[in-house]
């Protein structure tokens, strides 16, 4: 006879609480703001600020093709059309990095193993303890921010602000396209 087992639903539901919360982990947080009355539905197109705050003394970066790519599918994917010479509104871009240093205390058994020597007569013998003790562990990271504006073409005014902040890893400046793809895509997945 063949005995089958299922997994027990507290298994389960803890199994799905930890995968949930790795992607959560793993993932940029994500703020986005609007202007008081801002109402999307009332532009129809838009357009790349020249220059960029993500430009280089007068010439367009990879960095801002990249993002100009991503941000007009997104855009055009909500039903706006790019228009380059009148735009309802003006789209702009800030990248920012900075260092942080974390310290979090550690403490755990710790093991001591030495020899020592022992009284007036020179004896010398071998000792094994054990104790607890607390460390503290400095770990710097590098945290990246990407902003994008949109403004109001006519009023000069900022009228929806979406920004992500993650971690900066090496795999992700080697694959800056894919980086920027999803980022822009989890930024305007908060657009009205």
């Amino acid at each position: 006879m063949v005995r089958l087992s299922y997994p027990r639903p507290a298994l389960i539901l803890t199994l799905l609480v930890i995968g949930l919360l790795s992607a959560c982990a793993s993932g940029p947080s994500i703020v986005t703001n609007a202007a008081p009355g801002f109402d999307a539905s009332a532009y129809r197109t838009f357009g790349f600020l020249d220059p960029l705050s993500t430009d280089r003394e007068g010439m367009r970066t990879i960095l801002s093709q990249e993002l100009i790519a991503s941000t007009a599918r997104e855009l055009e994917a909500r039903g706006l059309s790019r228009d380059d010479s009148n735009p309802d509104m003006h789209v702009n871009f800030m990248v920012a990095t900075k260092e942080k240093i974390e310290s979090r205390p550690t403490a755990g058994p710790s093991v001591y193993y030495g020899r020592a020597r022992y009284g007036t007569w020179g004896g010398y013998g071998m000792g094994m303890g054990m104790g607890m003790g607390t460390t503290t562990e400095v770990v710097q990271r590098t945290e990246g921010t990407l902003s994008i504006d949109l403004i109001d073409a006519d009023r000069k005014v900022l009228v929806w602000e979406g920004s992500a902040t993650a971690r900066v890893t090496n795999s992700m400046r080697e694959d800056l396209k894919a980086v920027i793809d999803s980022a822009v895509r989890e930024i305007f997945a908060e657009f009205p």
